[in-house]
């Protein structure tokens, strides 16, 4: 199965990096972590089949490439592929390898692999940590397995103590220094990512920036390039954590092709909006954005957008259907624009609204929050004539109902 579908499912981060997903797609997935399981649920006979049916398709995909595998006994529907086996670290790495080749085929197949193969691999690599000798470490895979254990482990850091997020981060830290396979620098990448906005969206900015401080140097110098691309994004993310207080720069094109001057734009309290036509909150906040920009623009409002679209058409066609009265800027998808990058935007919306000065106020203007600073900014405004209108007639009826 392509990984379009892992990616099409919400809150997949972490399962994205440890079933082999596209590394980049961790920046469009929910930060969600994989749920944290103890003990693996049994399975029915129906569903053990269905898994194994599964497995077998997989492994005939895989026939030309790989060297044919015993399958399970025919006629065996109860076999459950999430138990770990007997045996040693090299029965434990082979199980691993079959659990990842799952393919399920519909969302609520997917949703139940997701629980038991992140439960199924946490336990088995667990188990190699444990038993693994100094040759053990040396086979083909192990690294891997530890890499994914960490993402594992780093869906988990929202509810870590410190002395466990310590411990998470300097092994994080080890294995990223010492493995020389490139799925493993990978995953760890990730792990060190999903860590870090676990934090950020956890409701820890403070130590989210520490995360972002302490791996975001170390993987940028990566030469593996996915790796170095996340390494950049998490320096961006700790710059974007501290903005607050401080002057902000933009730069970019415009959708006729011109250059953006920020310049132009001191003196003015600006929204800088990170958006895309296919991001549902985005569209929703519209609204919002438009009633605040009628009331608040001839105080000295603007709005600056900064499309994160792929399909310059589809934009184009959004804008103009839309009108919106502010300017778009557009450098290309996410990956490819300078100022995402350079403030780690991880998801989307992110606003920024700067003062007049140039200095950030807040991350977080959205809905009545935007309102109440545009307020405290540029002072009171009087209601739009249909508000007026709405809350008159509110009054009629209440005066109506009264004198009833």
């Amino acid at each position: 199965m392509s990984t379009s579908f892992f990616r099409n499912v919400r809150g997949l981060a972490c399962a994205i990096a440890v079933f082999g997903g596209s590394t980049s797609a961790i920046a469009l997935a929910d930060d969600a972590p994989v749920p944290a399981v103890k003990k693996i649920p049994k399975l029915s006979p129906a569903q053990a089949a269905e898994i194994k049916a599964a497995i077998l398709a997989k492994r005939a995909d895989d026939a030309k490439d790989e060297p044919a595998k015993d399958a399970p006994a025919d006629g065996d529907d109860a076999v459950d592929p999430y138990k770990l086996p007997e045996g040693g670290v090299q029965e434990l790495l082979a199980f691993i390898k079959d659990v990842r080749a799952i393919r399920p085929k519909s969302a609520q197949q997917f949703q139940l692999h997701r629980v038991k193969s992140a439960a199924a691999i946490k336990e088995a690599g667990e188990k190699i940590q444990k038993i693994a000798t100094p040759e053990d470490k040396k086979l083909e895979g192990y690294d891997d397995v530890m890499a994914a254990l960490l993402g594992l482990r780093a869906g988990e850091a929202r509810t870590m103590t410190a002395e466990e997020l310590t411990k998470l981060s300097e092994e994080i830290k080890t294995l990223s220094a010492t493995t020389e396979s490139a799925t493993a620098q990978q995953q760890v990448a990730q792990a060190a990512l999903q860590l870090a906005t676990g934090l950020e969206y956890g409701g820890k900015p403070e130590k989210a920036i520490d995360a972002y401080k302490d791996f975001g140097p170390v993987l940028a110098q990566s030469k593996n390039p996915a790796v170095a691309s996340m390494g950049a994004k998490m320096e961006g993310a700790a710059r974007r954590l501290g903005l607050v207080g401080n002057q902000m720069e933009v730069s970019g094109t415009l959708m006729d092709g011109e250059k953006f001057d920020w310049a132009k734009y001191r003196g003015k309290v600006v929204l800088v909006d990170f958006w895309a036509t296919w991001c549902g909150p985005c569209i929703a906040e519209l609204p919002n954005l438009k009633k605040n920009y009628e009331l608040y623009h001839d105080k000295g409002f603007e709005v600056v957008g900064i499309s994160l679209d792929q399909d310059r058409g589809r934009l184009e066609e959004f804008i103009k259907k839309e009108a919106n009265p502010w300017v778009t800027i557009h450098d290309g998808a996410w990956n490819d624009n300078a100022v995402a990058t350079h403030y780690g935007v991880m998801g989307i919306p992110t606003v920024i609204l700067v003062d007049k000065e140039g200095k950030v106020v807040s991350t977080r203007a959205r809905g009545p929050e935007l309102g109440r600073l545009l307020g405290e900014l540029l002072g009171p405004v009087d209601p739009p004539a249909e508000e007026k209108k709405e809350d008159a007639a509110k009054d009629d009826a209440a005066k109506d109902k009264s004198e009833k």
